[in-house]
């Protein structure tokens, strides 16, 4: 079993969120086609996202993340992949993070952190995208409750819904951006700039 199975698997069990095999295909193909140079991923968890972009482009990864533990099972995982010297960890709140990193620019920003941030996020993640680069949103269809008419399954998870029915409409009326929106995993927006 190649090492990225294993860390997928182990995740699942432990219930952390790790991209679905079919986003992670999608991305890594994306990866591949596109050959980004530098990479903004916001939401590492354990690492895994990171490492299946990384083993498919040679790209530079910078990876914003908040739970001390997952960070320390990240730099052991790149670690074992070999891709440390390509990744810059950056630690703790994203929405903290990403306005010190104005005036850097991204060719592919994947978004995957706090569900409920995503609107807020996107003014701030918009100017770090280079003029061809791509933006991919993760969980935008969040377990069917966003398009799909599937009913919110607890109340909790009603905000989460809201934000993301918001997110992708800022997404597709923007005049200045292009969205694709896939029904792949929990689902995909593919985002660049006219």
């Amino acid at each position: 079993m190649d090492y990225l199975d294993e860390m997928e698997k182990s995740a699942r069990a432990r219930n952390i969120p790790v991209i679905l095999r079919d986003s992670r295909e999608f991305l890594e193909k994306l990866c591949r086609e596109r050959a980004p140079k530098r990479i903004l991923e916001i939401g590492m968890a354990i690492g895994y996202s990171g490492s299946c972009m990384l083993r498919s482009c040679e790209a530079q990864l910078f990876s914003m993340e908040a739970s001390t533990p997952n960070i320390k099972e990240a730099r052991d995982n790149f670690e074992k992949l070999g891709l440390s010297e390509r990744v810059t960890i950056i630690e703790g709140d994203c929405m903290l993070n990403l306005p010190k990193l104005a005036g850097e620019k991204f060719d592919l920003i994947f978004l995957d952190g706090p569900k409920g941030k995503y609107v807020e996020m996107l003014d701030l993640v918009l100017p770090l995208l280079s003029e061809d680069g791509v933006l991919v949103s993760d969980n935008v269809l969040f377990r069917g409750m966003v398009l799909d008419g599937k009913p919110v399954s607890e109340p909790r998870f009603e905000r989460t819904a809201e934000v993301m029915r918001e997110y992708i409409k800022r997404l597709t009326t923007n005049t200045e951006l292009e969205t694709n929106l896939y029904h792949i995993g929990d689902g995909l927006c593919v985002t660049k700039f006219k």
